[in-house]
C-alpha cells in the first residue's frame, strides 16, 4: 500500500499512468454525455409545474454536485503536501482551484437561469445560493493567494491551509436547505421511494448526466495536472526525452 502511495506521488509515474487512463475516460465521458443529453432533451416528459424549464436541471444539478467536491479534494491534496511534501499533491491542488471556480460559476449561472423562470428573479440571497457564491470567492481567493506569493513552498502551504478551512463552507452549502427557510428545493427531492416527487424517468437521466460531468471533471483535472507536471518538471531528463521523442 505504502509503495503504491509513494509511486502515486511521482509526477513521472502519474504522467505515464494517466496517459493510459485518458482515452478510456474520454470514451466513457462522451458516451454518457450523448446518452444523458439526448435522454434529457428528447425523452424526459415536461414537468407538470415547470414545463420544459425542468431540462435546465440536467445541467445545473451535475455542475452544482461536482462543485462541492473541489474543496475536499484540495484539502486532501493540501494535507498530503503539508505532511508528506509530495509535489504531485500540490500540482493537483493548484490545478483543481481554477477548475472549481469554473464549475461553481457554471452552477451559479445555470441556477440563475432556472430561477429566473421558476422564482421570477435571477438572484435572491438564499442560504444555498449565498454559500455557493462564497465558495466561488474562496476559490478565487486560493488562486489569487498562490499567484501573489512568489515562494512556491510558502504558496502551497498557505493554499493548503485555506483549502482545509474552505471545507467548512461545503457543509454549509450541503445543509443550507435544512438550516434556513429557502426557495431552493429540499434535499429529498430525488429519492428511490415510491412516494418520491420525481419518477425514475426524470431522475435516471439526471444520474447519467451527473456521472458524465464527473468524468468530464476527471478528464479536465488529469489534463491540467499533466500540463502542470510538464511545466514544473521541464528540466527533468524524462521530460526532455519525452520532448525529443515527440
Amino acid at each position: 500500500m505504502w509503495l503504491w502511495f509513494s509511486k502515486l506521488g511521482s509526477p513521472k509515474w502519474f504522467y505515464e499512468l494517466s496517459g493510459k487512463w485518458l482515452p478510456w475516460l474520454i470514451a466513457v465521458m462522451s458516451l454518457l454525455l450523448i446518452i444523458g443529453i439526448v435522454w434529457a432533451l428528447l425523452f424526459v416528459p415536461p414537468d407538470y409545474q415547470q414545463g420544459n424549464t425542468i431540462r435546465i436541471m440536467y445541467i445545473h444539478v451535475p455542475f452544482a454536485s461536482i462543485s462541492l467536491a473541489f474543496f475536499p479534494l484540495m484539502a486532501v491534496a493540501g494535507t498530503i503536501t503539508l505532511v508528506w511534501r509530495m509535489k504531485l499533491a500540490d500540482m493537483v491542488a493548484k490545478t483543481a482551484a481554477p477548475l472549481g471556480a469554473w464549475f461553481t460559476a457554471l452552477a451559479l449561472i445555470s441556477g440563475s437561469i432556472w430561477g429566473s423562470d421558476i422564482w421570477g428573479t435571477w438572484w435572491i440571497w438564499d442560504g444555498r445560493l449565498t454559500s455557493m457564491l462564497l465558495q466561488f470567492f474562496l476559490l478565487i481567493g486560493v488562486i489569487s493567494l498562490r499567484s501573489a506569493l512568489e515562494d512556491t513552498e510558502a504558496a502551497s502551504k498557505a493554499c493548503a491551509v485555506l483549502s482545509i478551512v474552505g471545507c467548512i463552507n461545503v457543509f454549509v452549502i450541503k445543509f443550507s436547505v435544512d438550516w434556513w427557510n429557502t426557495l431552493h428545493q429540499p434535499a429529498g427531492s430525488f429519492s428511490l421511494a415510491d412516494d418520491a416527487p420525481n419518477p425514475p424517468e426524470v431522475w435516471v437521466p439526471l444520474v447519467v448526466m451527473i456521472l458524465a460531468i464527473y468524468c468530464f471533471f476527471a478528464v479536465s483535472l488529469i489534463l491540467a495536472t499533466r500540463n502542470e507536471i510538464l511545466v514544473r518538471e521541464r528540466r527533468a531528463q524524462w521530460v526532455e526525452d519525452l520532448a525529443c521523442n515527440s
